[in-house]
């Protein structure tokens, strides 16, 4: 009749499903490593981390494909690419200026509010270009901004013409402690 090489069918049934399991056994700790590994990247939970490995041990492949259907979508690295790309762009919306009076959004080179005219920057005498009010000079043409002039004192806060004279215009007097002293 027919013989079956290198023994009887028994014996080659017995060697070819002992090398499928042993390659199912390969690639069963090979899914456990992996499952491991994936959500590690994914959560920092230990119990979702143990309930995902204790999956695919239990389960092999069916666990494999519940796990490929619970885990989190994202791994911990894109979550946090995604949070710096949302405060970055929250950042420039920051840095966008607005007009003090109106909250409307301005430019940077802007003189004024376009919206409700409130003055924003001066003008430098030089180039004409747009200045802080705390700056000392003209970065763009090294031209000193000329001093701010304080507004003169009022009027009837003043004693007369002898008390400016003999305090040198310094000291201000209140006709109301002028007249407590004299009383």
């Amino acid at each position: 009749m027919f013989d079956w090489p290198g023994g009887s069918w028994q014996d080659t049934v017995r060697l070819v499903l002992t090398v499928l399991s042993i390659y199912g056994a390969i690639i069963w700790v090979a899914l456990i490593f992996w499952v491991f590994r994936d959500i590690r990247q994914r959560t920092r939970d230990p119990i979702m981390q143990l309930i995902a490995v204790l999956l695919v041990l239990a389960g092999f492949l069916p666990g494999h494909w519940i796990y490929l259907i619970l885990r989190p979508r994202q791994t911990l690295t894109e979550l946090y690419e995604r949070s710096l790309e949302e405060e970055a762009i929250l950042q420039d919306l920051d840095d966008q200026k607005a007009c003090p009076a109106c909250r409307r959004r301005v430019r940077d080179d802007y003189l004024v509010c376009p919206s409700c005219l409130t003055e924003l920057k001066e003008p430098c005498a030089g180039c004409g270009k747009p200045l802080d009010y705390g700056w000392l000079a003209c970065p763009y043409c090294a031209r000193e901004k000329a001093p701010a002039i304080a507004p003169g004192p009022a009027a009837n806060h003043i004693e007369g013409a002898q008390d400016r004279a003999s305090l040198g215009g310094l000291v201000r007097r209140s006709t109301s402690l002028v007249r407590r002293r004299g009383s």
